[in-house]
Formats: C-alpha cells, structure tokens, sequence
C-alpha cells in the first residue's frame, strides 16, 4: 500500500527527501505546501507534487496521511501539534525543536493523538556507524573510554544573505544547531546517554552567528567525548571511539571504517556496504504509519538530542558544565 504525504517546506532539502521518498516504493508525495508562491511552484516543478496555498489546505486533505515538515527549527512544535491534531503521521527534519519545553510539548501531542512521530537523524545508518555498533555490540571495542568527532562545512560561505539560518534564534551556537547535532544524536546511538556539557564558541565576527563551537562531554557511562562544528571551514566529517581494546575511525562522511586493536600502531581499513539512509529512514516512516514497526528515531530520542543542545547553549551563557535534563 502506497503512503500519501504532503510536504511543508520545499527548499533544497525537501526535494532531497521527495525523491528518496519515491524512491522508497512506498510513498508518494501527493502535495507540497511552503510559504512563498515561488518555492511551492519549484518544488512541484522537481517532485511533480500539487502545490498548495497553506498548511490549512493541506491538514484538512483526506488523501494526506503524513507530512514530511521541512522547515525552520522554531516552526517544529506548532507545525507536529496541528498535525497531531489533524491525525497526520509527523516525520520532522532534526532538531526536533530548539527547547525541552517544546520538544516535549510536541512529543506528548503526538503520543496523545497516536500519530507516528519520527525525527531526521539519519546519520546513524551510514555504514561507518552501524559498523561501529556492531563493534561494540560484539565487544571488540571494549569498555568505551573516550569519543571524539568534528562535523563541518563551508556551507556558511554558501548560504544566501537572507536564509533563517543566519539567525542566531534559530542556529544557537551556528553550526552546532545544524551540523554538530548529528554527532550528537550518534554519541546517544552508540555509548548511551549524554550526562553533563560544557561548551565554548566563537562568536560571529563578520556573521551574524557564532563560527565555531565546541563541546566537552560527559557521558552516563563516564566516558569522555568531544565535539567541534563550524560553517565556515573546510568539510571535516568523522567520528572516532577509543575502548580499552579497540579504536574505531569514521571517515569520509561515514563511508569508511577504520579499526585498530590494542597492542596495534596503525588501523587497518574495513570494507562496508553502501547505503542511501535518506530512502531508507522514510521507508521505516512508511511502514510504521502502517503499523509495521516503530521508528528508531522516535520523539523521544529526538528530544534526547534537544536536550544536549540546550545544555550547551546554557554553558555558553553560564560557564562549566551543565546537566543534560529531558524535562
């Protein structure tokens, strides 16, 4: 059965998870809704999806029985509340909002309406990641001691003058908001819950939002992590994991695994298969609206996310660390 599913927002973005929706087999995306005549017009040009006026339009649609919401972070929590009110299925690009406060609002509307809310924390299923996981499960990595990851771009060289992002309410701490935050929902993924923060940044100088953070984190567990993002150097994407018995490297966006045993000086290269986790995160949003599965990145777990990240954003303003609270 095939799923029907509106879009709202249609940037470059939203066609980016339109096509990987088609491509799943079990979704169509029937309609796309954004604020500008221009965008929607565009995005039904790419996707061949019917343009729609506002979000009213789309909500009271009886074919339409999810959304996939690709906007600003700050329209998150209103933007879920009236699809759960709708009785639509949420599928959310991360963060799933910028507050505690609104994270939980949003999740606790979509539980109560009994709607499948899943969060776009996709990188998790890149090879590099899932081979990690399967390290650890196995044991091969030990007793996790310490993470390390770097998650930027030059996108801020990039960006056009009047996008949202460049307003520091909805990129608290520049990149960390947009980029950043994909390492820190695969931290969660792979050595548990996130404990206590600390962060520093670089305020913008000729930006309007900050050029660089970072953050030092205290895990559960009692291990120890790193993360530094930026807009505004050249792309570094990777993530590392130190055990007693084994270190495992992610390079190259997650297509490449590293792994070195104990007592070894250098890693060896393992071979992974490839993955498209654009198609398959929306194919796992199919079938739990079918009442398949559940999604492995449910609100929840995005709100573990939230909470790290504004955390962080209390360090910067407070000094030392700052405890992670989903409440």
């Amino acid at each position: 059965m095939t799923v029907k599913i509106a879009s709202v927002g249609g940037g470059r973005w939203a066609r980016v998870l339109a096509a990987a929706a088609e491509k799943t087999g079990a979704m169509q995306i029937v309609s796309g809704y954004s604020r500008t005549a221009e965008t929607r017009e565009e995005f039904a040009a790419a996707t061949g999806a019917r343009p729609v006026a506002t979000l009213e339009e789309v909500l009271a649609d009886p074919e339409i029985e999810g959304l996939l919401i690709v906007t600003s972070h700050r329209t998150h929590r209103e933007m879920i509340e009236a699809a759960a009110a709708a009785g639509k299925h949420v599928f959310v690009e991360k963060p799933l909002t910028l507050t505690v406060a609104d994270g939980r609002a949003a999740v606790d509307a979509a539980a109560a309406a009994g709607i499948v809310l899943q969060v776009g924390h996709q990188r998790r299923r890149l090879p590099a990641h899932r081979a990690m996981r399967r390290l650890l499960d196995d044991g091969s990595i030990g007793d996790i001691q310490l993470l390390e990851a770097n998650h930027s771009l030059p996108n801020g060289f990039l960006m056009p003058e009047k996008a949202w992002r460049w307003n520091e309410a909805e990129s608290p701490l520049g990149s960390m908001t947009s980029l950043g935050i994909h390492q820190i929902e695969n931290f969660h993924y792979l050595a548990g819950p996130i404990a206590r923060v600390a962060a520093r940044t670089r305020h913008g100088r000729e930006f309007s939002i900050d050029e660089a953070t970072g953050l030092l984190l205290e895990f559960a567990s009692g291990a120890i992590g790193t993360l530094v993002s930026s807009f505004f150097t050249p792309w570094d994407i990777r993530l590392n994991i130190h055990g007693t018995d084994g270190s495992a490297y992610a390079h190259h966006d997650g297509a490449r695994l590293d792994f070195q045993v104990r007592g070894d000086r250098e890693a060896a290269g393992r071979e992974l298969p490839e993955v498209d986790p654009e198609v398959e995160q929306l194919a796992e949003f199919a079938a739990a609206i079918r009442g398949e599965t559940r999604p492995e990145v449910g609100g929840e777990e995005g709100l573990t996310v939230v909470a790290v990240l504004q955390a962080a954003v209390e360090s910067v303003r407070g000094g030392g660390f700052v405890e992670v609270a989903t409440t």
